[in-house]
């Protein structure tokens, strides 16, 4: 019998680390939220009563017929799921999380553990393409030691039924085995990091759109009914975390970040008009992973930031000010016609950007000097003023009566512009939950305007857009967000729904659009307020989080070049003595500085020298024989100058056997404990004993079976 057909027939207990392998990566699958309640059931039972059996399986446990009926049903759930419109992630979920559990029903002899280790691998797998949690590393690691010591024990098992003792395997875990396996693991943990830091990335999801869509913060898309704004506010979850480039980020009072704009409003809803020759969306040349120039106009200073942006609708970038350039992980970009940022298909994803741009102009010098204008847009016979920034519904006439009685006599369009701002500010109430507002016969902003002023930052907005074209000045209603809190423990501000904004631009023939915020500010910002313990301990959890997003989850070809560069510079400023603690090395630097790159290539090429050096270098082998006592080596010779030589896939029992017909006994009988004394110290740890006397009558043995074939030749 071969040593495979041996293994063949092998029967018994898996060990209790096959379990907690199976427990490990279906936990990793049910952190990512993809898997229904009653598949996580199924899994469990299956758990449970695989192990409450294990010492004495009934008789369905291995039975071909009801275990194939079981694989018929998870096929049918896996095929269902597919059928039902579902990623062909989530199907594999399923049929990965059901078969495991079978598999750990199976209770039939089995030659290895390799189906249960694929089932747990791929789970692995899927998983890490369904969430980017920061439990999933701990996670990680606990898997990588369970799988090892599975198949350890496994292949313990396996020796030791060969060697006809199954109890040695618990024998052989000795102390020093241990630590090895421990050792092993760690040092494929640090290695893998290494490779993380260094290898080209590849970055794979297999998730299509679909997957957490319904969390997507909805209210962002090209077309906004009043109220919506006022109902995300209510939410507080994070939207946005927002680093500094360069300078430290701005008060809450004066923190914006622009969404879309919106030019088109017919009493209830903005919406972004379209005009068949241009169409709703153009493509911005460029690929983001090498920046984009958005070639924005503006006067304002430039202010850099990099924004982790959670899901949203339509997928929208928020930018700070007007988009000057942006970098990313995107391939193209879409512009409307208001100059919204869009990444077509990629609303359901969180995104990292690196965006600069310019702030509004606020020089109150300048812009008494200068005067609005409606921006020009190409056409057919040439650039042409615009007309949309102006045109109104049919509103009650004292609507635009109120507004000529707020501007007055005042001397500059600016001026005008402030003053319409100033009065919704003094004579407005803010407040996220307005009272009805409009019937049958009023609009919602005419009973915004000639009622209480009563309201949320939309209808302010939308109240001070009305007023300002009724007067004149080209204006726009824009969404997005203003405030944040700053996280003190990450050094970036957090940016939750509840930070949701609506604010007012009026284009001047200089400077542009211009920001104009009509909406009481006292109210709408969030409390500044010491921060209570637990709210330091998410603090803590979103700093976390976000760190775990860029270091790992999004970590790719841009980040590893400046982790390369980092290291770079501070080995060269540690040996020059001048590092500064607060330089971050790995934040991109705008678009007027120019990125080194020269200074790289000496350690570009140490670190490839090494690389090269560690591939070709090689240990010295220990021969196979090194750990088989001497005794046997010695007896293997013997028989080897007689011509009998043992298979690789014989066992050492086998082969004494298959000598049986050819040595004398006495020389059988000194093999066979020969044979015996080498299993128990290869696999029980048995002490060495002397020999020669069995040695030397298997040479006896074996001169005569040598001197008798002679005899017979001749």
């Amino acid at each position: 019998m071969t040593r495979r057909e041996f293994r063949g027939v092998v029967d018994g207990p898996r060990p209790a680390a096959a379990w907690a392998m199976s427990i490990v990566s279906s936990v990793m699958l049910w952190i990512t939220e993809q898997l229904p309640l009653w598949v996580i059931s199924i899994q469990c039972a299956a758990f449970a009563v695989s192990w409450a059996t294990r010492l004495n399986p009934p008789n369905y446990r291995r039975s071909d017929i009801w275990l194939n009926v079981f694989m018929a049903g998870i096929t049918t759930v896996t095929i269902r799921s597919a059928l039902e419109g579902n990623p062909a992630a989530i199907s594999l979920a399923y049929f990965t999380s059901l078969a495991q559990g079978l598999q750990l029903l199976d209770a039939r002899p089995r030659k290895s553990e390799f189906v249960l280790v694929a089932l747990a691998l791929f789970q692995v797998i899927l998983a890490s393409n369904l969430t980017d949690s920061i439990l999933f590393p701990p996670l990680l690691v606990l898997f990588l030691v369970t799988v090892t010591w599975t198949l350890l024990l496994h292949t313990l098992a396996m020796e030791a039924a060969e060697a006809g003792d199954p109890a040695a395997a618990s024998q052989a875990l000795a102390p020093d085995l241990k630590r090895m396996t421990l050792l092993a693991t760690l040092t494929s943990l640090v290695l893998a990091g290494v490779l993380f830091v260094t290898l080209p990335r590849l970055k794979t999801n297999v998730v299509s759109s679909g997957i957490g869509f319904s969390n997507s913060l909805s209210g962002f898309s090209d077309r906004v009914e009043l109220g919506d704004v006022g109902r995300i506010r209510k939410d507080h979850t994070v939207v946005m975390r927002v680093e500094s480039i360069g300078s430290e980020a701005p008060a809450p009072s004066h923190a914006y970040w622009r969404g879309l704009a919106f030019d088109r409003f017919d009493g209830t809803s903005w919406s972004i008009s379209s005009e068949k020759r241009i169409g709703d969306r153009r493509p911005v040349t460029g690929i983001g992973r090498f920046g984009v120039n958005l070639k924005s106009t503006g006067q304002g200073p430039l202010i850099g930031q990099r924004i982790l942006r959670e899901p949203v609708d339509a997928g929208v970038l928020f930018t700070p000010g007007s988009p000057q350039s942006i970098q990313g992980p995107f391939q193209h970009l879409e512009r409307d016609r208001n100059g919204g940022l869009y990444l077509p298909g990629r609303g359901d994803e969180r995104i990292r950007y690196t965006i600069w741009g310019r702030d509004s102009e606020r020089d109150a010098v300048r812009l008494r000097a200068d005067r609005t204008a409606a921006p020009l847009e190409p056409g057919p016979g040439g650039s042409r003023p615009t007309t949309r920034y102006l045109q109104l519904p049919d509103l009650d006439p004292r609507v635009a009566a109120q507004a000529t009685s707020i501007v007055g006599s005042a001397p500059t369009d600016f001026e005008r512009a402030l003053a319409l701002r100033d009065a919704l500010r003094t004579q407005g109430r803010y407040t996220d939950t307005p009272p009805p507002l409009g019937d049958e016969k009023t609009s919602p902003i005419e009973a915004f305007l000639l009622g209480e002023i009563k309201g949320h930052c939309e209808y302010f907005a939308s109240a001070m857009v009305v007023m300002a074209r009724s007067q004149g000045l080209p204006a726009r209603l824009v969404n997005g967000f203003a405030g944040g809190i700053p996280n003190e423990v990450g050094g970036f501000v957090e940016v939750t729904r509840a930070d949701a904004h609506a604010w007012v631009e009026i284009h001047f023939e200089q400077a542009g659009w211009v920001r104009f915020d009509p909406t009481p500010p006292a109210l709408r910002l969030r409390a500044g307020d010491a921060l209570s313990l637990w709210q330091r301990v998410a603090q803590l959890g979103s700093a976390v989080e976000l760190w775990w997003f860029q270091r790992v989850v999004d970590f790719d070809s841009a980040d590893q070049i400046g982790a390369l560069r980092s290291l770079w510079r501070s080995w060269r400023a540690i040996r020059e003595g001048a590092r500064d603690p607060q330089q971050k090395d790995w934040l991109p630097a705008s678009p007027e500085t120019e990125l080194p790159g020269l200074e790289l290539i000496p350690f570009l090429l140490g670190l490839l020298a090494t690389g090269v050096g560690v591939f070709f270098w090689r240990r010295p082998r220990r021969s196979p024989a090194s750990n088989v006592p001497a005794s046997y080596q010695a007896a293997q010779r013997i028989l080897a100058r007689a011509g009998y030589r043992r298979d690789k896939t014989v066992s050492a029992r086998d082969f004494v056997a298959t000598l049986s017909p050819r040595l004398p006994e006495d020389g059988l009988a000194a093999l066979t404990i020969i044979t015996n004394h080498y299993l128990a110290q290869r696999f029980g740890q048995a002490a060495p004993v002397d020999l020669s006397g069995e040695l030397s009558a298997l040479q006896d043995a074996v001169d005569r079976v040598r001197l008798r074939n002679q005899a017979h030749i001749a």
